[in-house]
């Protein structure tokens, strides 16, 4: 269902909250967050009172945080590489990519990538776990091995950067793919967690572009992003997230001009600034009436490493999102309208 804040006064505060610490001129703004921040490709999710990061790196690691802004790092989902890794790629250290997790049916349904750089059989990979607390007696992260791979994932198509999309009507979908022959999205079973057919549907939303792509709904909208550019070279990078919006969960994704995610026509969303170069490879959360993009960022104050970045989005009066901007804050007219993305 979705839900919007209804006091524009509560949304200006969120905002000041989540943008404090700018800095002036050619600096920009700067993140609020602190303690253990190094990560890649990270994605938020809540159990209890603890927040949660999952991210690319030896067994998926995890992090922990009470307040969004204090984090630290809490062990893997798994401490061995799993037999199955082996198959296609023999290079596999344990090493998994881009994770993706949500709650539905009584379990945390964690998605995640298993590649190797620059090698291109990569499948995407299942877990199952009932609690993410520690110190719960039923703690375990169950395998549940592969759902697609290279071989029935589209020809070629890098399957690797999963997102999953549960749907009112109770269907499942899985968002796929990065650069090398672009984005796929298919149909899951939602009993089993994956292919709901032997000889799926692979339904193309992008010919070439996509890496770190995620779908959230809106009211009126699907709206989906995408991450484009260089990553992973330090103050070198040129990471940028991109997005579109369609009526129909299966596209076409249009840009705001109106034209096709299918002609490699994109909007910018979140493009980077002086202290942080490269932005991208986002995930999204929701709490009560706020969704916050969760993105790493290449950050010049930290000598170029990829920090964790968490920042509130808004829809704009044409149906946008955005995620505001110190000066739009001073900005009444232009704020008056806006509305913040949510979901529960």
């Amino acid at each position: 269902m979705m839900s919007y804040l209804k006091s524009y006064h509560y949304l200006l505060i969120c905002s000041l909250f989540w943008l404090i610490g700018v800095r002036a001129s050619a600096q920009e703004k700067t993140s609020i967050l602190k303690g253990d921040l190094r990560v890649h490709d990270p994605v938020m999710i809540k159990q209890g009172d603890t927040y949660y990061i999952f991210s690319t790196g030896k067994g998926i690691p995890i992090k922990t945080s009470k307040d969004k802004i204090t984090w630290k790092n809490s062990g893997t989902v798994f401490t061995n590489p799993l037999p199955w890794f082996k198959t296609d790629i023999p290079e596999q250290d344990g090493s998994l990519w881009a994770p993706d997790i949500h709650y539905r049916d009584g379990k945390f349904h964690l998605y995640y990538s298993v590649s190797a750089w620059m090698n291109f059989n990569s499948s995407i990979g299942y877990a199952t776990n009932t609690t993410l607390n520690t110190d719960d007696p039923a703690y375990k992260w169950i395998d549940e091995g592969q759902v697609i791979g290279f071989k029935n994932g589209g020809k070629g198509v890098n399957v690797i950067d999963p997102n999953v999309v549960v749907e009112k009507n109770g269907k499942v979908w899985l968002l796929y793919g990065s650069y090398k022959a672009g984005l796929r999205l298919v149909e899951l079973d939602k009993k089993t967690g994956k292919l709901k057919s032997d000889n799926p549907e692979l339904i193309t939303i992008t010919p070439s572009l996509g890496e770190g792509s995620y779908i959230i709904k809106g009211p009126e909208y699907y709206y989906i992003f995408a991450s484009r550019g260089i990553c992973c070279k330090g103050i070198q990078s040129t990471y940028q997230v991109v997005m579109g919006r369609a009526k129909n969960i299966k596209g076409p994704y249009l840009n705001k001009q109106g034209e096709s995610w299918l002609n490699d026509k994109y909007t910018v969303f979140l493009e980077g600034n002086y202290e942080e170069p490269g932005r991208g490879h986002n995930g999204f959360f929701t709490e009560r009436d706020t969704t916050f993009i969760v993105y790493h960022a290449y950050t010049r104050s930290a000598n170029g490493a990829s920090l964790l970045n968490i920042k509130p989005v808004y829809v704009d009066a044409d149906g946008w999102p955005a995620v505001a901007e110190i000066p739009k804050l001073f900005k009444l007219d232009d704020q008056k309208n806006m509305q913040v993305v949510g979901s529960k």
